[in-house]
């Protein structure tokens, strides 16, 4: 079962219902949290450029589409606070980027 960080109805709402579709889709989420996402939070804590800009970016809507709200909101937070300009991130938007991160992680290898 999800756990509170996936609104299922959403991500299947993305794909027009299909939930073989849908099921393939957090598959090929889930790998890319695990390969492309997972170093993101250290990446933030140095000096983010613009690839680590787009990444955040590229998490944020891949969340979305998927229903992970909470990994959806947190990504848009960080999103908005490099886009803004206003200097570093504080670590506390980073740690809550890292345990929503991890929070998916972990929800996308139980059993459903």
């Amino acid at each position: 079962m999800f756990s509170e960080d996936f609104d299922r109805e959403a991500g299947l709402a993305c794909v027009d219902g299909d939930a073989a579709l849908y099921e393939s889709v957090l598959a090929v989420f889930h790998q890319q949290l695990r390969d492309d996402f997972a170093a993101l939070p250290d990446h933030l804590r140095g000096e983010p450029d613009e690839a680590v800009a787009r990444q955040v970016h590229s998490l944020k809507g891949s969340a979305g589409s998927v229903g992970a709200k909470r990994l959806e909101a947190s990504a848009t937070a960080v999103d908005r606070r490099l886009k803004s300009g206003d200097g570093e991130l504080d670590e506390a938007l980073i740690e809550e980027l890292a345990a929503a991160l991890q929070s998916a992680i972990n929800s996308l290898e139980s059993p459903r």
